[in-house]
């Protein structure tokens, strides 16, 4: 069933979770809680993400590390931070140091300091927890002209295997270089049918250039949009969610990729779009 613009059709609080409990089975909760395992569900449907460089999961296997063949570049995140807590980027590196995206030496004590604070748990909900590193994304160039610095990222609302709502989010100055909305990154819809922006919003205020830079954001196209829906169809059979949001960054290089799978998802993308989701989730609320 496709979805009707109207603010009668939003979908509350209570409605989505009661929809979770109905059709998010515990075991897919859990599993998209582990970006590691998620990361090799995903792979094995077929769907684009991040490699994993090295995964570390305990103190032990510190010592083991051989940073000398790390790559200059790479992203260090706990296994099961929330909200993008707790990660921490390497931009390059000159005469035997890392270096941050502002240019500042990273030590390797800071390195290794960081680290053991991601295996103590605290990033996470849980006591311990891994850590991954990744290489380093570097956004699609048409995206980072729509942002301000940092790395922009789209979420994708699925029922099933059917994408419903999109947005993207754009990193501010307000934000941090962060694309969280919370934080006044701005979101700004996202056509299904055509990757393009239709409107966009920093907090309850519609705009339709980026605050910062200036850029217009309303009628820019997404890149590599039919790909980006592909991965975030996939998303359903490989973690056993009938209800999820996918976040997908586009990388210059690598194209879409797959960063997490929510089995939550916030409910921001329906004032962001102007559109509800209860028509988009009858037949999932029905049993169908």
């Amino acid at each position: 069933m496709s979805l009707l613009r109207g603010w009668d059709l939003l979908m509350g609080m209570n409605a989505r979770n009661t929809l979770i409990a109905k059709v998010n089975p515990s075991e897919a909760i859990r599993l998209v809680n582990n970006k590691y395992e998620t990361k090799q569900a995903l792979e094995r449907a077929g769907a684009p993400t991040s490699p994993t460089i090295r995964l570390v999961r305990s103190r032990r296997e510190i010592g083991a590390i051989d940073w000398a063949g790390m790559p200059p570049q790479w992203a260090m995140k706990p296994n099961q931070g929330l909200g993008g807590s707790g990660i921490m980027l390497a931009a390059g590196r000159q005469d035997g140091r890392w270096h941050t995206l502002a240019g500042k030496p990273l030590e390797m004590a800071t390195v290794t300091s960081h680290l053991a604070r991601i295996l103590d748990g605290d990033f996470s909900p849980r006591s311990t927890d891994w850590a991954l590193f990744e290489p380093l994304i570097h956004a699609h160039p048409a995206l980072a002209e729509l942002s301000f610095q940092g790395l922009p990222d789209i979420r994708v609302i699925c029922v099933g295997d059917q994408p419903k709502l999109a947005m993207v989010r754009l990193p501010t100055k307000h934000s941090g270089g962060r694309a969280n909305l919370h934080q006044r990154a701005v979101g700004a819809a996202v056509d299904i049918d055509t990757g393009r922006v239709s409107a966009a919003r920093v907090g309850d205020v519609p705009v339709t250039r980026h605050p910062d830079t200036g850029n217009q954001l309303v009628g820019a196209v997404i890149p590599h949009w039919t790909v980006v829906l592909a991965a975030a169809s996939r998303c359903a059979a490989a973690t056993g969610l009938r209800y999820l949001g996918a976040d997908i960054v586009i990388d210059e290089q690598r194209g879409p990729l797959i960063l997490e799978v929510n089995a939550r998802p916030g409910l921001q993308i329906q004032n962001i779009n102007g559109r509800g989701l209860m028509a988009a989730i009858e037949p999932e609320r029905a049993g169908r």
